[in-house]
């Protein structure tokens, strides 16, 4: 049975005009009339975050701060990785709340950090929280996408001043969870000293708080210091035994040691607690080649496949050098052009 055919169904094509034309409306300041409109798709289940993300944006223009709040929210337990739901949540919070709103804009940077605005947003949070320097490198990354950013060369020239707490008390946990956002990004893009010194505060405020442990455990792994790898990672799993994520950064610590029988224990640990994560296999079946058990290591790179084909160029490198290593040429010049070609596309 097809849409159009089902009892109080709606067509596709039916549903984007009316999207289109709430969208142009609100443009033109119809805010009333956009939001009758919308209204006629509530019964809707597919349009469930572009409605209340449209319904925030009217919220917001008419200044009904905390209406245009719910409705970004809902927009979001629709979908969170609405960046621009994110970004426009920080923005209203930025006022009274600066730490919820320094988490929305960490959370729109880390799907996407090619928005001016939203760093600017970002550094004007970090200034009324008095991090300076965390204001400043957004500040830094608004400017280096956008030259001509007027708030932004703004804001570099403002003086900030530092909250002496936080106005409530769930906000500490909330503050470490936005700062842990913007480590990961930048650890991500490779800023392996911003976002040491970024997971550093985070520990001196949350000693305990395992995800930034076991991220700043994989990030002295990268730095070269194994020593202080192992123990951040072994900390992590001290405080959250079923953290795979630390499980698979201390297996790859103990690899990069040379301790070959303890990483194959927290990977297959790993495994054990994410047994559907395409990624824990994919890295086991690339230490298992690493190792020399190619054998052994084809099942796993076979799984990871299953769960998602969508593997880096290195992954496939690894899976033709083990075909190959089995003396399967055929198989292997397969995995091997592939590899090639995803290389070349990055």
């Amino acid at each position: 049975m097809t849409q159009q055919n089902i009892p109080g169904g709606r067509h596709p094509d039916y549903i984007r005009a009316i999207l289109d034309r709430a969208v142009k409306m609100i443009g033109e300041g119809l805010l009333d009339s956009a939001e009758v409109l919308l209204g006629t798709l509530s019964n809707e289940p597919s349009t469930r975050e572009v409605t209340a993300h449209l319904l925030g944006v009217i919220a917001m223009r008419r200044m009904e701060t905390s209406a245009a709040q719910l409705f970004f929210k809902a927009a979001l337990e629709a979908n969170p990785h609405n960046a621009e739901a994110h970004a426009q949540l920080g923005a209203l919070l930025l006022d009274e709340r600066p730490v919820a709103a320094a988490a929305a804009f960490a959370a729109a940077l880390t799907i996407d950090a090619r928005n001016p605005d939203w760093h600017v947003g970002l550094a004007t949070a970090f200034q009324r929280l008095g991090f300076d320097d965390l204001a400043r490198d957004n500040l830094a990354d608004a400017l280096a996408l956008s030259p001509d950013h007027s708030e932004a060369a703004k804001r570099a020239a403002a003086e900030t001043r530092e909250i002496d707490e936080l106005p409530q008390e769930e906000d500490e946990a909330l503050l470490c969870d936005a700062l842990f956002a913007e480590g990961t990004r930048r650890q991500a893009a490779g800023e392996l000293a911003r976002a040491a010194a970024i997971f550093e505060r985070i520990l001196t405020r949350a000693p305990e708080h395992a995800f930034t442990l076991c991220n700043f455990g994989a990030l002295r792994r990268v730095m070269g210091d194994l020593d202080a790898s192992e123990a951040l990672l072994e900390q992590a799993i001290a405080i959250d035994p079923n953290l795979a994520p630390a499980r698979l950064a201390l297996a790859e610590t103990h690899m990069a040691a040379g301790r070959d029988p303890e990483a194959r224990a927290q990977f297959e640990t790993a495994i054990e607690l994410e047994p559907k994560d395409a990624a824990a296999r994919a890295a086991y079946a690339m230490a298992l080649q690493k190792m020399g058990a190619v054998q052994e290591s084809i099942p796993h790179f076979h799984h990871a496949i299953l769960l998602d084909q969508n593997r880096p160029a290195e992954f496939y490198a690894a899976l033709g050098s083990a075909l190959q290593a089995m003396g399967m040429r055929d198989r292997a010049e397969i995995a091997l052009r592939h590899a090639a070609a995803l290389a070349q596309a990055q």
